[in-house]
């Protein structure tokens, strides 16, 4: 297989559209973390980078919130313009890389938002410097991403001498990229991985705050789905302020 070959976002967005259509635990779980630390939103511009389908700008914007979405991959904003929004709303749907957001104006967003994204984007540090750039005075960035410690490179799912599921991590401090081996899983069009170091580094040199962390429970489906994720998280949250500077 040659690199040409490989799976990408792009050409997985109508499966990616498919497995969120029917019921994904680890979304769901992922959505609700998100409104949980964005909180109210009414009457705010956000904007969520790396938006894949549109499910969360679709939340968003049902919580009242005016969303801009982009993504860099065309065939994901297609699917998330297909959707349509909530009754009453509207979302402004946009393909732009989170690295530059070339399309967005200085200033201009309350608070931006990623969910699942960060872990998929290269460059970390371009990407929080934009979104610096395109927030107003002490505006907001949370972000959703897959818990470095626990989906680290080739982490594999283990059984206790109880009988309880677990995860056996050989490559935590080894940052790259990868891709997981599962034919059928969204993992197989790669991320990068990052220690949580790493990630809370990168925010301080951005001119952010951490305001808030969150490892959020699996909600029944997930549960239900992955079992191993009632007992360690599988997600990594936050909530960021950027800093006034004179």
């Amino acid at each position: 297989m040659t690199s040409a070959d490989l799976p990408t976002w792009s050409s997985i967005a109508d499966w990616y559209d498919e497995l969120l259509e029917a019921g994904s635990g680890p979304h769901q779980t992922a959505v609700a973390c998100l409104g949980e630390l964005t909180g109210d939103v009414r009457g705010l511009d956000v904007l969520d980078i790396a938006c894949g389908q549109g499910i969360a700008a679709r939340d968003l914007a049902r919580r009242g919130a005016r969303v801009t979405g982009v993504d860099y991959a065309e065939s994901m904003i297609a699917n998330a313009t297909r959707h349509g929004t909530p009754e009453g709303t509207a979302i402004d749907y946009r393909v732009d890389n989170a690295e530059a957001l070339s399309t967005v104006a200085d200033a201009s967003f309350d608070g931006v938002t990623c969910q699942l994204g960060l872990m998929d984007i290269p460059d970390l540090e371009a990407t929080l410097d934009s979104v610096a750039r395109v927030l107003r005075p002490s505006g907001w960035f949370v972000f959703v991403i897959g818990h470095p410690a626990f989906l680290a490179p080739r982490a594999q799912r283990t059984t206790l001498d109880d009988g309880r599921p677990a995860a056996a991590i050989a490559e935590y401090f080894e940052e790259q990229f990868w891709r997981s081996p599962n034919p059928e899983g969204v993992r197989r069009a790669g991320n990068y991985h990052r220690t949580l170091s790493t990630y809370v580094n990168a925010l301080c040199d951005a001119g952010f705050l951490i305001e808030r962390f969150a490892e959020p429970k699996a909600n029944e489906l997930l549960a239900r789905q992955q079992p191993l994720y009632a007992h360690v998280p599988i997600f990594l949250a936050a909530r960021v302020r950027r800093t006034v500077t004179s």
